[in-house]
């Protein structure tokens, strides 16, 4: 029984009705009526349901138990405009990101990262985008060429991205030998930080497995340098981290592995 499913807004036109079929068949995820009454905490309940993806006038949703996703680049945005005036950004250090490297983020969710690693290598990098969940998948992809900003930097960045729908541990195999120059993990914090209203609503809809050494050796298979952002030194230096960097003030850590005789 799937965890997902599609349907649409309360008494839809025959257009969206259509599109959430579209979707539905697109994804391999059963489509379920909208009940005339009741509401949407009620109806993921009663179908068993983790995350729905709704088709409505703005386009996808995504609804969980925690609450409601609309597609936006989170702290994406924040960290270009730092980067703009002059600052530093943890991950960019980390990855040793610069204008044409090509980036594989394993773990897309709203693309925040994505996004910052698009705007440093520039129209003549890489950046692909993995998304394990199909309900976020349609929720970002759609969202990464329609989101609108005032700062075209940040729109070319966003339109860059190119998604890719399934799990990292089953697409990491299909890429060629050496296709990227940094592969980037973020799996979900076993425990969340703080009380987000961003994060809460898109944790039931992410996919959970574990990061373990065989997908880190899979990510160094494709690129010499892998980066895995953590809050836990040890479990960074289990996966292989040569490096663990982070902000003094910051509970992130990101673990930096390289491929025997592939470190910069």
């Amino acid at each position: 029984m799937s965890i997902y499913a599609v349907t649409t807004i309360r008494s839809p036109k025959s257009d969206l009705l259509q599109q959430a079929k579209t979707w539905a068949k697109e994804l391999h995820l059963p489509f379920v009526p909208r009940p005339l009454h009741g509401s949407m905490e009620a109806f993921l309940a009663k179908k068993g349901l983790k995350a729905v993806l709704i088709a409505s006038h703005l386009g996808p949703q995504v609804m969980t138990e925690e609450g409601l996703l609309r597609y936006h680049p989170n702290m994406g945005v924040p960290r270009i405009r730092t980067l703009k005036r002059g600052g530093s950004d943890h991950l960019v250090t980390a990855c040793g990101l610069k204008p044409g490297m090509r980036f594989l983020d394993c773990t897309l969710g709203l693309a925040a990262d994505s996004v910052v690693a698009s705007f440093v290598t520039g129209p003549t990098g890489k950046v692909v985008g993995l998304e394990a969940s199909p309900v976020l998948y349609k929720l970002v992809s759609q969202g990464l060429k329609e989101y609108a900003i005032d700062d075209p930097d940040i729109t070319a960045a966003l339109h860059r991205i190119q998604p890719r729908l399934g799990k990292a541990e089953e697409l990491l195999p299909t890429f060629p030998a050496d296709s990227f120059d940094v592969v980037y993990f973020d799996p979900m914090f076993r425990r969340p930080i703080g009380n987000s209203s961003t994060m809460q609503p898109l944790r039931p809809a992410t996919y959970h497995k574990p990061l373990d050494r065989s997908m880190v050796q899979a990510a160094l298979r494709l690129a010499p340098t892998v980066v895995v952002k953590e809050r836990e030194d040890d479990l960074l230096r289990s996966l292989g981290a040569t490096q663990v960097l982070g902000g003094k003030y910051s509970k992130v850590r990101y673990g930096v592995i390289h491929r025997e005789g592939g470190a910069r």
